[in-house]
């Protein structure tokens, strides 16, 4: 495939790698990102470091912090939403209605003039004598039907523009109905993801951020371990067992500071705990040095799993021909007893619980 560019493959130094590993244990994310993904977030504090600078950048995680703020229901009663019709109340419709009529007051007669009534006879040539008497000024309006034809087309153009929501008012509406509304900035680099950790992770380190189906976070968020079995919380991400029950009980929550200083932690009280595996017996521990025993305690010994000696004379890092990393030229040792039993998963059988999942049995009963 031939591309109109070229492409440029970089690694990020192990200082980087150092400072994005430790700020995320921080965040709370360590365990849900992969090496490559800490890498990613390398490069990127890097491209930032070179380009930019680190000024902007943050040196320790923002907490964030629950504001609750009291609903102003008098100004929520009295205010329009754009764009939508809100109809008016019985109450002002009924006192429209139940509101008479102006009457027009009686004009003054001119002098010589009477007023006439029903029970009166008036005569013919009587009215003529006192219309005879007015004096009345011959006054002649002109009406302008172009000029208010014209008028009239202006005031529907308007009137059809009103009310909708168009490309050229969404910003100013966003900002009457209370949202943030940011300016648009050029980003000199800048990370895409759809991960959401990575996405965290960035947005409390202080890097541009970008996503190929526009989601991306609003909020960054911190994370500590809290055990439901005895209700301890630890902000040491990378432990698997309670630090004081010394049970496997630890769930990821996330937390956040209240008004008063006080930390809040976040627990989906609805996510029911799983009991799946903690009903049956563990497997028997076997010996050898490529034993693949379940981890039961934090201080349990483990096998170090190393390189048999045949691979470890084969693979010569000191040969000017040795290629490091993911080269096709790699001696492997795939033959001997110690790599055929060490050459599994790196996902135990235990951990998959897969001894506990319902298994049809064959065979005859006895």
């Amino acid at each position: 495939v031939v591309l109109p560019f070229d492409l440029k493959v970089m690694q990020p130094s192990p200082e980087n790698v150092t400072y994005v590993q430790e700020f995320s244990k921080k965040t709370g994310d360590y365990a849900s990102l992969s090496a490559v993904d800490l890498k990613v977030c390398a490069m990127t504090y890097q491209l930032e470091r070179e380009h930019v600078g680190t000024e902007h950048l943050r040196k320790e995680p923002l907490a964030s912090k629950t504001i609750i703020k009291k609903p102003e229901t008098d100004n929520l009663l009295n205010c329009q939403m754009m764009g939508f019709y809100m109809p008016k109340e019985k109450n002002e419709v009924s006192e429209e209605i139940k509101e008479s009529p102006e009457v027009p007051e009686k004009e003054d007669l001119p002098e010589g003039a009477q007023e006439s009534s029903d029970d009166e006879d008036v005569s013919v040539e009587q009215l003529t004598e006192d219309i005879s008497g007015l004096n009345c000024d011959d006054i002649l309006r002109k009406r302008e039907d172009s000029e208010e034809e014209e008028k009239s087309s202006e005031d529907e153009e308007d009137s059809d523009d009103e009310g909708w929501i168009t490309p050229s008012n969404i910003k100013q509406l966003k900002q009457d109905m209370g949202f943030d509304v940011k300016q648009e900035k050029q980003m000199i680099v800048a990370c895409v993801s759809t991960d959401y950790s990575v996405q965290n992770l960035l947005k409390q380190i202080g890097l541009n951020l970008c996503a190929l189906d526009g989601r991306v976070i609003q909020h960054s968020r911190m994370f500590v371990l809290r055990c439901y079995s005895c209700f301890k919380i630890t902000t040491l991400m990378h432990k698997i067992f309670c630090p004081k029950c010394g049970n496997k009980t630890l769930k990821r929550c996330a937390v956040s500071i209240d008004e008063n200083g006080q930390q809040v932690v976040h627990i989906n009280f609805r996510k029911p705990i799983t009991a799946k595996g903690k009903n049956v017996p563990t497997p028997l521990p076997h010996g050898g040095k490529h034993s693949r025993n379940p981890l039961l305690v934090e201080d349990q010994p483990m096998p170090h799993q190393m390189p048999s000696r045949v691979a470890r004379t084969k693979t010569d890092a000191l040969n000017e021909d040795y290629i490091a990393g993911y080269s096709p030229f790699v001696a492997r040792d795939v033959n001997s007893k110690s790599a055929m039993l060490r050459n599994k998963g790196h996902i135990k059988d235990w951990l998959r619980n897969q001894e506990y999942v319902n298994v049809r049995h064959k065979g005859k009963k006895k």
